[in-house]
């Protein structure tokens, strides 16, 4: 009982929230002009409070598993968050004690999660000629949309994860 708690549960809820994130960032882009490009990222933001309680391999572990999913049943090219999620889990995994802090810390600790995995996306993206969009464009079009939803997105869920993860 106690790994199913501490492992399996954990993995499921990330695993759902990773479809109703992907599916929600499809609603998302649907609702707005061909133009802009918004994505939900509820995903990194629930890595941020649920790595509180892994260690640093087991973190790593999850979130392999987690970006491989990702990267099957979206991009249907393993590579971008098979990559980038276990990454962004050492680094929270890492420096939880700082990011943890204070709400304000959290707060920016979204902001930067969410800007380096955009970036790091869109770099890897066009790198393997997955997108042909200009660096311009990706920051009016999907960059600042994204940053604005998602932390406005964190402000909202902020109580409900700081009840159940603090």
């Amino acid at each position: 009982m106690k790994f199913f708690k501490n492992y399996v549960l954990p993995f499921l809820v990330l695993f759902v929230v990773m479809l109703i994130d992907g599916h929600l960032s499809n609603l998302l882009t649907n609702l707005f002009s061909n133009d802009i490009h918004l994505l939900s990222h509820l995903l990194l933001i629930l890595i941020l409070y649920v790595s509180i309680d892994f260690s640093e391999n087991i973190n790593f572990v999850i979130l392999l598993l987690i970006g491989l999913l990702y990267d099957a049943y979206y991009f249907h090219i393993i590579g971008l968050s098979t990559l980038l999620l276990p990454l962004s889990g050492i680094v929270v995994s890492k420096y939880n004690s700082v990011l943890m802090t204070n709400r304000v810390s959290r707060f920016l600790s979204v902001a930067i999660l969410v800007f380096f995995f955009e970036i790091a996306t869109f770099a890897l993206a066009n790198v393997t000629q997955l997108t042909r969009m200009s660096f311009a464009d990706f920051v009016v079009y999907t960059m600042a949309p994204t940053m604005v939803f998602n932390l406005l997105f964190f402000l909202l869920i902020r109580p409900i994860l700081e009840k159940i993860y603090l």
